[in-house]
């Protein structure tokens, strides 16, 4: 139980690159799929996906058997979502919006049972129905991946003390927030995000913390990894059906088109 995310946690310490992806589309199908094309974790969206907690359930139950590890981005800082994404069986948490060590602090808390931290215990599924409950409470505080999500101005302001909290496995950039909070909206590319990043990037790295920088270029990603963003988002569900969808039509116009001219 909980050894696959173990098992990242390990290699993510180690400095090794891990690669994820998004799942927003609230479907079994969908999340079967992501779950068996062999990325390192899945990022499973209730920040701005429509997912309910019983698809949200049915959506980590698609990794059974799978060695990828489901991380759930929660909706808020709110440790009631915390606790619910961890009980129904997610081996980490995404938390958006981090502004300071305060939050970061309460945020690692609240994937902690206590004295490590302030999580209240009912771990149905996760424990599967408590079957396994004493190995789950056993391995839980260290096994489950702590995401926190940097998205402002204000944050990569006090991203050297947020970095400086006990217990944060990885800090994730978001740069479209990040462009947004900086007054130059969907300007991801621009000067002031890219600094930001490397900021975050300077400061992470003497902590042993990976980095994720969103979606980035190939190149562009190479080069980043090198500097600690290890943590490579490499697309969503919806982009890679939509670029799969064109590419193939793309294809078959050409392909049939020339052989109808000829």
């Amino acid at each position: 139980m909980l050894q696959r995310s173990t098992n990242l946690k390990a290699r993510i310490r180690n400095g090794q690159a891990t690669f994820g992806a998004w799942l927003t589309i609230p479907s079994l199908d969908v999340a079967e799929i992501m779950a068996g094309l062999g990325y390192d974790w899945v990022m499973i969206d209730t920040e701005h996906a429509p997912f309910d907690l019983g698809i949200l359930q049915t959506a980590l139950a698609a990794f059974n058997g799978s060695q990828t590890v489901p991380l759930v981005r929660v909706a808020s800082q709110d440790p009631m979502l915390i606790k619910q994404a961890l009980d129904l069986g997610a081996e980490g948490v995404v938390v958006p919006q981090i502004e300071n060590a305060d939050e970061a602090k309460r945020a690692v808390a609240a994937t902690k049972y206590p004295p490590e931290g302030t999580r209240g215990f009912g771990p149905r599924r996760a424990s599967r129905y408590l079957a396994e409950v004493e190995r789950y409470f056993e391995a839980a505080n260290a096994a489950i991946l702590v995401v926190l999500q940097i998205e402002s101005v204000n944050a990569v302001a006090a991203i050297a003390e947020i970095v400086a909290v006990p217990g944060i496995d990885v800090v994730f950039v978001g740069p479209m927030d990040l462009s947004i909070s900086a007054g130059i909206p969907r300007q991801t590319a621009h000067p002031l995000v890219i600094a930001a990043i490397d900021t975050v990037l300077s400061c992470c790295r003497p902590q042993g913390i990976p980095v994720c920088a969103g979606l980035s270029p190939a190149a562009v990603a190479a080069e980043r990894s090198s500097r600690g963003a290890t943590f490579i988002l490499t697309g969503t569900d919806h982009r890679l059906l939509q670029d799969a969808g064109v590419a193939k039509l793309d294809e078959l116009r050409s392909t049939i088109g020339a052989a109808v001219r000829r």
